[in-house]
């Protein structure tokens, strides 16, 4: 029985994510029923475009049926991570210093197991959030679920009232 190799499918699409000026931001196997779905995220500074996506799509896929890296039937989703991108390895911290985030933990501390803040630091072990009471320490361990939080003023500034 063939298993699936993670580590060759974020290799290639890393390359071809290279070779079309992109960076590869995640990629997620997923088993819904029969089949996997792949999904691959990628970006660039500046947001990528739905042609861009397009490519890089169109060459992975190819690339895929030659390597044939998944178990069985697969469905492949490219997309860009988002506005309020969801964070899971070291560097997604790391290059998200001083912006919002949304972090649930696994467990709650001190009664508490959603902290919202800015991210003051990030390092191999966990990150510091400033939230509105104190900064707080959480390890990686202790991270279910952290994502950006884009607010609507961030996007579009703030609203003159209407009267």
């Amino acid at each position: 029985m063939k298993i699936t190799d993670n580590e060759k499918i974020e290799a290639l699409a890393g390359e071809i994510a290279r070779d079309l000026s992109l960076s590869l931001f995640d990629v997620e196997v997923a088993r819904e029923g029969p089949r996997s779905i792949l999904r691959v995220f990628v970006d660039r500074e500046g947001g990528v475009s739905l042609s861009e996506i397009q490519s890089f799509s169109r060459r992975f896929g190819a690339v895929l049926d030659v390597e044939d890296p998944v178990e069985g039937p697969y469905l492949l989703e490219v997309s860009s991570p988002g506005l309020n991108r969801r964070l899971r390895r070291p560097e997604h911290f790391a290059f998200s210093v001083g912006k919002r985030l949304k972090v649930t933990l696994t467990e709650p501390r001190e009664g508490r197991r959603h902290f919202v803040g800015t991210l003051a630091a990030a390092d191999q072990g966990g990150i510091d959030l400033k939230t509105d009471d104190a900064v707080v320490r959480i390890a990686f361990g202790e991270v279910r679920k952290a994502n950006l939080d884009v607010t609507q003023e961030e996007l579009f500034g703030k609203g003159k009232k209407k009267r």
